[in-house]
């Protein structure tokens, strides 16, 4: 019975490849503070169960709150300066249009009276010439042909005036024309205007999100581990207030000595006892295999010194059916079955 006992041991210790000191590792999250600000309020407790998107902490918010209320009535400012504006700049267009027409009709009345009187000007004329050859033969008196020539005289100068009158209202008509600058001045400070609008809602999304990070929310469903502060203290840009991880994701560290590592692959089945269940055996299969040793971890890029201890590499394993009840840094003991590696 014994030497059964002691072949049974010795296959078994040849055909597995075990490890005492292992450990249930998980994806820790440290949550930090993104402002500068008092904690107003923490709604969660070490050890409680939460969700995604669960509020777990309230910073003290109301210096961003008054800055958005005050970027708000900025807003509606410069909207209500932005709409005086294009009533001023519709009003003044409109009233150049009218004053415009208004004048291109004086100007074409002006012109119509112009040829009217000149045109009563060259027929006078005509009957001046005429009165001047029956004067000479002594068919018209002198008397009549004075009278056509003051007549005539009458007309040049109604003819010259009516023409300054023309010339007069084409000035006041591009007077007016030179008044639509007025218009490019305000289009101008509607363009400025606009500028100051986009500056204003820019500085609102940056004080929203400022105001966003006064809430510290959940990155996922877990457990929470510990929280750093209390409320009522300060906090600064970057400092840590909640440790959680994630309740469903858990795997099995274990350091298995390099001799060991040309008998492990990838898909292996492995049995692994956890302390905290002295009775039960659990099933997990490795994941994956380090690439590199602990020491060369512990001591980052630098050298490492050689000597002649064993390294040990880290060897990752998924448990497939963990037990209700686990928590990161449980001491587990894992046997890796390597017998179809050895030819048995």
């Amino acid at each position: 019975a014994l030497v059964s006992l002691a072949s049974y041991e010795l296959f078994y210790w040849l055909t597995h490849v075990y490890e005492f000191d292992a450990r249930i590792k998980t994806e820790l999250t440290t949550l930090s503070s993104r402002a500068d600000a008092n904690i107003e309020k923490i709604y969660v407790k070490e050890g409680d169960t939460v969700t995604k998107g669960s509020v777990l902490v309230a910073l003290d918010a109301e210096v961003e709150q008054l800055r958005i209320e005050a970027l708000t009535v900025d807003l509606a400012r410069e909207r209500a300066r932005v709409n005086k504006l294009l009533a001023e700049k519709d009003a003044l267009a409109l009233n150049l249009k009218s004053q415009t027409a208004t004048k291109n009709e004086e100007i074409r009345a002006l012109r119509i009276e112009h040829k009217s009187i000149q045109d009563r000007l060259d027929l006078a004329k005509k009957n001046v010439n005429r009165s001047k050859i029956l004067h000479k033969k002594s068919l018209l008196s002198s008397k009549s042909l004075e009278q056509e020539q003051a007549k005539t005289l009458s007309l040049v100068g109604q003819v010259n005036f009516a023409a300054a009158k023309v010339k007069v209202a084409v000035r006041e008509r591009d007077e007016i024309k030179a008044s639509e600058s007025s218009i490019d001045i305000i289009i101008s400070e509607l363009s400025i205007a606009e500028i100051n609008i986009n500056k204003i809602k820019i500085l609102i999304k940056e004080a929203e999100a400022q105001l966003k990070y006064r809430i510290i929310v959940s990155p996922m469903d877990g457990i929470i581990d510990s929280i750093f502060k209390y409320e009522g203290e300060h906090v600064a840009e970057g400092e840590r207030l909640v440790l959680l991880h994630d309740k469903d994701s858990f795997w099995i560290e274990a350091n298995i000595e390099e001799s060991q590592l040309r008998h492990l692959k990838v898909a292996q089945k492995v049995t692994i006892d956890i302390d905290a269940y002295p009775f039960d055996t659990f099933v997990g299969v490795v994941t994956r295999i380090g690439s590199v040793t602990n020491t060369q971890m512990t001591q980052g890029s630098g050298d490492v010194k050689a000597n002649k201890a064993t390294q040990r590499v880290p060897v990752y394993i998924n448990l497939l059916d963990p037990p209700e009840a686990i928590a990161p840094g449980m001491l587990v003991e894992v046997n890796i079955q390597i017998y179809d590696q050895l030819g048995f």
